[in-house]
């Protein structure tokens, strides 16, 4: 009898063993920032504020939760230790599927970072309310049998991997929204460089959901990212062809009759032809919605057209009817060799309310080395809306 109650005994214990041993270990559960790895892959929530909630599923998939934010990101995938470009790792490839259900402001995107240089990119699938990142695409490319406008932004001592700092984010957005596909990120990447926009040391690959003051939720079902092979280079016919200068010496001749010519908005500035002012014609670019001096309206000078060690001529025509007088500038802005945000004074010139002034100069040399060149209108002072027209970007005299 005893003999048969242990022989019980044992069995229960060990059918209690094999099923602890079994048992599926509870999902880890995020509700503040954190970096980490699980199951192969990397994870991170970070948020600067509000309500917030990851939970990590198997098989590179999540969940999130978010409401009362300012910024979050949801993100994994895998993270590399900067010493190698993307040629050095190989094709980067992310085959996805995803119920997404924002409110409000958010994006579904392959994201991450590299170094030397800083930049933040986007690989935008879908988003919200609002399509990211406004202002004109530098380039329209197809990539896994979409089409994709590309963008080119900076952002101001803002938050970033290095701390808050500047830096320059690279953008592609999809034309069509989806929530299930392949990605290969390389090939943007690659894009990119084809269009002056240098990637550095890869920091990171992750499929993350982003939301910007609004709130919503979703949930990754599938996400499967393999590393190496052979990328897939862009279409070579699909990529823009070069500026010319014409017969008057000019790339760039932006009357805004027509649309924005190529002039996109600055920090918080809003950018649209307007008719209630022209210098010549009967439209202008009107910028409005300025919270700091610096907002205004900027050109990018992609380095494939606008050489480093080279000279151009500048040309922008300006006007307020806000205040009685407001100090104009124009401006370059830069990335150094050494990784440095440099800014060049080209002309600043006072303007009284309603009068039309000009701001140029016959030639400026885009240092050596240089790249993420920018061409930009501010003010010395104040954010009142302004416009400009007649805006000259040629060769030097």
């Amino acid at each position: 009898m005893k003999k048969r109650i242990f022989c019980i005994v044992l069995s229960l214990a060990m059918c209690f063993a094999l099923f602890s041993g079994c048992a599926k270990k509870d999902a880890t559960v995020l509700t503040d920032s954190k970096i980490g790895d699980e199951d192969g892959y990397s994870y991170e929530l970070w948020k600067d504020s509000g309500d917030t909630t990851m939970t990590l599923t198997e098989n590179g998939t999540f969940s999130c939760e978010w409401k009362n934010i300012n910024n979050a990101l949801f993100r994994r995938g895998r993270r590399f230790d900067c010493t190698q470009t993307y040629r050095e790792i190989g094709n980067i490839k992310v085959d996805y599927a995803i119920d997404y259900q924002p409110n409000g402001n958010s994006y579904f995107c392959v994201y991450g970072w590299t170094r030397d240089p800083l930049v933040e990119y986007y690989v935008v699938e879908s988003w919200g309310s609002w399509r990211p990142p406004g202002g004109n695409p530098i380039a329209t490319i197809t990539v896994d049998g979409g089409k994709y406008d590309v963008y080119q932004t900076v952002r101001v001592n803002q938050p970033s991997i290095d701390g808050n700092t500047t830096f320059v984010q690279y953008w592609s957005v999809r034309q069509e929204k989806r929530t299930e596909g392949t990605v290969n990120v390389a090939t943007h990447f690659a894009a990119w460089e084809a269009l002056g926009m240098p990637m550095g040391k890869l920091y990171e690959a992750a499929l993350t959901v982003e939301g910007y003051q609004s709130e919503g939720k979703a949930v990754v079902t599938k996400n499967d990212l393999t590393l190496g092979g052979e990328i897939i280079e862009p279409d070579p016919s699909e990529m823009p062809k070069p500026l010319e200068a014409d017969e008057n010496g000019n790339y760039v001749y932006a009357t805004f009759e027509d649309g924005n010519d190529g002039w996109g908005s600055r920090g918080s500035s809003k950018v649209a032809v307007s008719d209630a002012a022209a210098c010549e014609g009967s439209k202008a670019l009107a910028v409005t919605g300025r919270t700091d001096a610096w907002n205004g309206t900027e050109h990018g000078l992609g380095t494939s057209v606008f050489k480093p060690g080279s000279s151009y001529r500048f040309s922008v025509k300006a006007m307020q009817n806000k205040v009685d007088s407001v100090d104009f500038k124009l401006t370059v802005q830069y990335i150094n060799k050494f990784g440095e945000t440099k800014y060049d004074g080209i002309a600043e010139v006072s303007g009284a309310n309603g009068e039309w002034i000009e701001l140029s100069t016959d030639s400026y040399t885009i240092p050596d080395g240089a790249w993420n060149v920018i061409l930009y209108v501010e003010t010395a002072q104040g954010t009142a809306d302004f416009f400009i027209d007649e805006a000259i970007i040629g060769i030097a005299e």
